[in-house]
């Protein structure tokens, strides 16, 4: 932007603006007004008058997210005082979402993402991969889907994860292209396989996303049950893991690259190696607490260990003397206090969706207009998946999408008789897993896209078959795995 601006391009930018400027009055708009029609309309059959002021803020919220006219993050902190102000809960209730375990394995998260780049163990294990895998242009781009299954595993966030491999893809594309900076179809392949992958790997990882203890969250509200780290990972990684192949072979045979081999072939990568140097006693020190860490997210439900309790502490032993991994001075900024307020917001907000009875009224219209309670709740189940898989062409951004639709799947289980188990995970693993369908779904596409490398109109020639076969997968999995 600022060069466009450097060069004079005002007219561009002035539509620009004019558009954004659209977009947010259309925003504004739309959220007030839904609110006064649902606060003015009088009385709702059916819906308490808290769940009715409730489903107002609910609406409202919803059009802010969708057109972006406000940071995601304010209006997931004005949800608080709204909830109070409006009459809907209480105070405590209404920061129930900044209490939750969700919001600190967020917070565990960065850290732990913060000590893998600051140690240079992501780089490492990038270059090692490429070295052992190969340095053709399949088998590099093979290389981006490996890393970013074993980095699902060690840095819990997707955002994080592409933000450290992005420069290593953009040098490797350097290189492909005998260091002249043009958009080509290995640029176009490699960058697609990082985010896109990286992705549909994250719907099998408890830990790999927001939006799945966000949901472990709202099963745990409505259930009592908290969902472990091994248990997620025998319901959602075995789909995962297949989708994650399944776009790699996609994107191969539709952005074949131009370019077969990497010039300089291996001594490029050994290069690379050579400049990390020898392993670091900060990066042994940092790879044992990971893989501490791990041990306890697979194993720690055993002990009474969850999810949550074993990020913190394995984030906590990074700075602990002895380590000296981290110093508070390296993580104080790459803590995004948005991610936290729109996560424990959104939670907030959902709890007192389902309270009020405001989650249980929409879902019971959202049945009676696709008739959906004459079907069996198999129907049921596969039917939200299509639904919500498609729906993403709408949101920007996963942990928007969640906040919006798990206080209505929610709702539907309790109309239906479904365990809530059973609508919450597919719906977490959907969202979580296949934002795929344009370049605004999720920030790891938007980094992508932002290289110039990626063209918008790619992602939807990759997300609409994408979604097709994964909605076709997750079905079969209802009707034979998770009953297995």
């Amino acid at each position: 932007m600022l060069n466009m601006i450097r060069k004079g391009n005002s007219p561009f930018l002035e539509k620009k603006l004019s558009i954004e400027t659209l977009r947010n009055g259309t925003g504004w708009f739309l959220a007030l007004l839904s609110m006064v029609l649902i606060l003015f309309m009088g009385e709702i059959p059916g819906l308490p008058a808290e769940g009715q002021r409730c489903l107002a803020l609910f609406a409202a919220v919803f059009f802010l997210y969708l057109f972006e006219s406000i940071s995601a993050a304010v209006v997931s902190l004005a949800i608080v005082p709204l909830l109070v102000v409006m009459n809907i809960v209480p105070i405590k209730p209404a920061l129930s979402g900044f209490s939750s375990t969700s919001t600190y394995l967020i917070v565990g998260s960065f850290i732990i993402a913060e000590a893998m780049i600051k140690s240079r163990l992501g780089n490492r294990i990038t270059y090692f991969i490429f070295k052992k895998v190969g340095i053709t242009a399949r088998r590099i781009s093979l290389s981006i889907v490996l890393v970013n299954i074993v980095m699902a595993f060690m840095v819990p966030s997707s955002t994080a994860r592409t933000a450290m491999l992005l420069p290593i893809c953009l040098n490797i594309i350097k290189e492909f292209n005998g260091g002249i900076r043009e958009k080509t179809k290995f640029g176009t392949n490699l960058l697609l396989t990082l985010c896109c992958t990286n992705s549909t790997i994250s719907a099998g990882i408890l830990t790999a996303t927001i939006t799945n203890p966000m949901a472990v969250e709202y099963i745990r509200e409505a259930t009592g049950h908290v969902v472990s780290f091994s248990q997620w990972f025998k319901l959602g990684f075995p789909p995962a893991l297949l989708m994650t192949f399944f776009v790699w072979g996609l994107i191969q045979l539709i952005f074949k690259s131009e370019t077969k081999e990497l010039p300089g072939g291996l001594s490029f990568v050994e290069k690379q190696l050579d400049e990390i140097g020898s392993v670091s006693t900060m990066e042994k020190k940092a790879l044992g607490v990971f893989i501490l860490t791990i041990l306890l997210w697979v194993f720690g439900d055993r002990f009474g260990i969850d999810s949550t309790t074993a990020c913190l502490l394995g984030a906590s032993l990074l700075f602990f003397p002895f380590i000296n991994v981290l110093t508070w001075d390296d993580v104080k900024h790459s803590i995004s206090l948005s991610v936290v307020f729109i996560c424990s917001g959104g939670i907030s907000l959902g709890a007192a969706m389902s309270s009020t009875g405001a989650a249980s009224w929409v879902a019971e219209s959202l049945f009676s207009g696709l008739h959906l309670v004459q079907y069996s709740s198999t129907v049921i189940i596969i039917a939200l998946i299509v639904i919500v898989q498609f729906l993403h062409l709408a949101f920007a951004g996963t942990a928007t999408m969640a906040n919006v639709f798990f206080p209505i799947v929610l709702g539907i289980a309790n109309v239906s008789g479904i365990d809530p188990i059973m609508t919450i995970l597919p719906t977490a693993f959907m969202i979580g897993g296949y934002p795929l369908l344009m370049f605004f779904n999720t920030t790891p596409n938007i980094l992508c896209y932002d290289t110039g490398e990626v063209q918008a109109v790619d992602f939807p020639k990759i997300g609409v078959i994408t979604s097709i076969v994964a909605s076709l997968t997750y079905a079969l999995c209802l009707l034979f795995y998770w009953n297995w």
